[in-house]
């Protein structure tokens, strides 16, 4: 049995208390974007965006109530927010001097790296700069997981990665239970960049739902296609990150960097999680509306106004590298026809069109 504070008290860090409370003492702190969620679930115990009970065992914290014990007793802390609150969590638990044995982490996404045009760090990269819990110790956390499903004790399967090994089994024999089943790998790196990278395929992926329609449905062949060459791009891209990770003035220090990231790209972290996100949520939606010949801005503007999509940010912060390493020669620009084509939308904001000709024949 271990003490676990989970930050963030949204979809994904509140499911993830379900099985992290099966055999463990979990504190829930929400940031301060969260105060009416733990205030609900104080009053009821039903998280009011999942619809879904939470265990009794759960305790609850506010943002603006005292958290150093929480932090500071926790043998795990996660980082369950959404980008916006990574930051936040940062500084809770440097302001805590919190150091937990392994720091666990639910976000996913992409920033800029300290090389200008270079090619983009991983949320987890980023934290890893920001605090002095030791490299091996933090494990990213990926895999198909729709939030509400595992909340409510469905069969899900992860994977969970770390450059150590041993801290990644660790974290799995703490929180794996029947339903919610966990791989462990060294891919780190790799497993933080296919999360984040299939927000931003499946847009491309997604637009296909509205591009080809049948009478009662849509077409299932251009969906397949290019759901697979989401996947091949996936592992191209996730490899530069990698790449770049082990490059000096970016993480030259982290073990295991240019290992090969294309078992990742094609497994839980990759494929099967660019699945699940194709079957619903805002990167899903924004590729339909895209796809039926709408502009970016234009969606943003009025069906999915003030609606934060992952994968646009996630794009945005692909662009000046991705030129750059096609530029260099780092990186083919005609392995990566899905890449450019949403890019296209992101950055000229056009509407969705890809040309099937440009797959290999």
């Amino acid at each position: 049995m271990a003490k676990i504070a989970i930050l963030g008290a949204g979809v994904m860090g509140s499911a993830l208390s379900v099985p992290a409370s099966a055999a463990n003492s979990v504190t829930l702190i929400g940031s301060p974007l969260d105060t009416d969620i733990i205030r609900k679930l104080r009053d009821t115990g039903r998280h009011p965006v999942l619809d879904v009970l939470l265990p009794d065992t759960l305790s609850y914290s506010l943002s603006s109530e005292q958290n150093q014990d929480a932090l500071c007793s926790a043998d795990i802390i996660v980082i369950g927010v959404s980008s916006a609150g990574v930051d936040w969590a940062i500084g809770e638990i440097q302001r805590c001097n919190a150091s937990p044995d392994l720091l666990a982490l639910v976000t996913k996404g992409l920033v800029k790296g300290p090389v200008a045009n270079a090619a983009p760090q991983t949320y987890a990269q980023y934290i890893n700069s920001q605090m002095t819990t030791p490299t091996g110790r933090i494990i990213g956390i990926g895999g198909p997981c729709i939030a509400r499903e595992l909340a409510m004790a469905y069969p899900t399967r992860v994977s969970f990665a770390a450059h150590d090994i041993a801290c990644a089994d660790k974290l799995r024999h703490l929180m794996q239970t029947d339903y919610y089943r966990i791989t462990t790998h060294t891919d780190f790196t790799g497993l933080e960049a296919c999360a984040a990278l299939k927000n931003f395929m499946c847009i491309g992926v997604s637009a296909m739902f509205s591009a080809y329609q049948l009478e009662d449905s849509h077409a299932k062949n251009p969906l397949a296609a290019l759901f697979n060459q989401a996947v091949h791009e996936i592992a191209i891209l996730s490899q530069w990150i990698v790449n770049a990770a082990g490059k000096p003035g970016i993480d030259a220090s982290e073990e295991g960097q240019r290992q090969s990231t294309i078992p990742t790209a094609f497994d839980l972290a990759g494929m099967g999680d660019l699945h699940v996100t194709v079957g619903g949520g805002r990167n899903s939606r924004l590729g339909k509306h895209l796809g039926n010949g709408e502009h970016l801005s234009q969606v943003q503007n009025t069906t999915m106004r003030g609606v934060t999509v992952e994968g646009v940010d996630t794009g945005r912060q692909l662009m000046s590298g991705f030129r750059t390493a096609c530029d260099s020669g780092d990186l083919n620009a005609r392995a990566l026809p899905l890449t450019e084509a949403i890019l296209a939308c992101i950055a000229l904001d056009e509407p969705f069109n890809f040309d099937f000709n440009l797959l290999p024949g």
